[in-house]
C-alpha cells in the first residue's frame, strides 16, 4: 500500500475536522478529556492549520482513499532553533500497521528538510514505539528531552518526550 501526500484545501476543512474529531477520540485515553454535548471534541484550534501559511497540513491518501492526516508547522509555530515539527499525526485503525504513517512521515522529510523536534504524550507508548521505529528505519539520530506541560482545557500536567534531529537537504 503506497502512501501519498494532499495539502487539505479551505474547501476540505469539514472532512479534515471530521478526521480531527477521530483523532482527539484517540487521544481521549491518554489525556482524559469529554466530548461536547454534542458529541464531538473541542476541535477548533485545528481550524488554523488551514488557515495559517506556515501551517502545512496534509491528508494521507491510500488506494485513493483518505486515510488519515499529518500536520507540519513552520516558524513562527515553532521553537526557537528548530525549523519544523510534525504537530499532529493520525492514520485510521483500519489502515495501521501497513507502514502508511512511516511513508507520510518520509514524504514530509522529502519536502522540508532542516531541523525537527517532534513530541509525543509518554504514556502513548503506541506514539513513541512508532517514532522510535521511524528513526531506527530512517537511520535518524535524535537528541531525546522530557518535560511536563498543562494542556489547555484538560486537566493537570502531561509528561511529553520529545526528539530533535535534522533532515538534510538531499542536493
Amino acid at each position: 500500500m503506497v502512501a501519498q501526500l494532499t495539502q487539505i484545501r479551505d474547501n476540505q476543512k469539514e472532512r479534515f475536522l471530521n478526521l480531527y474529531n477521530l483523532y482527539l477520540y484517540d487521544l481521549s485515553g491518554f489525556l482524559g478529556d469529554d466530548p461536547r454535548s454534542d458529541g464531538k471534541f473541542d476541535a477548533n484550534h485545528a481550524y488554523v492549520y488551514i488557515e495559517k501559511k506556515e501551517l502545512y497540513p496534509f491528508f494521507i491518501e491510500a488506494e485513493n482513499k483518505v486515510v488519515g492526516f499529518i500536520l507540519v508547522c513552520a516558524h513562527p509555530y515553532v521553537p526557537e532553533g528548530v525549523d519544523y515539527t510534525i504537530q499532529e499525526l493520525f492514520v485510521l485503525k483500519k489502515y495501521r500497521g501497513r507502514n502508511i504513517a512511516t511513508q507520510a512521515v518520509k514524504l514530509v522529510f522529502d519536502q522540508f528538510q532542516g531541523r525537527y523536534k517532534v513530541e509525543q504524550l509518554k504514556i502513548n507508548k503506541l506514539a513513541t514505539t512508532f517514532w522510535d521505529k521511524v528513526y531506527k528505519d530512517l537511520t535518524i539520530e535524535t537528541t531525546r528531552g522530557e518535560e511536563s506541560i498543562e494542556i489547555e482545557g484538560i486537566s493537570g500536567t502531561h509528561k511529553l518526550v520529545s526528539q530533535i534531529f535534522d533532515i538534510p537537504s538531499s542536493q
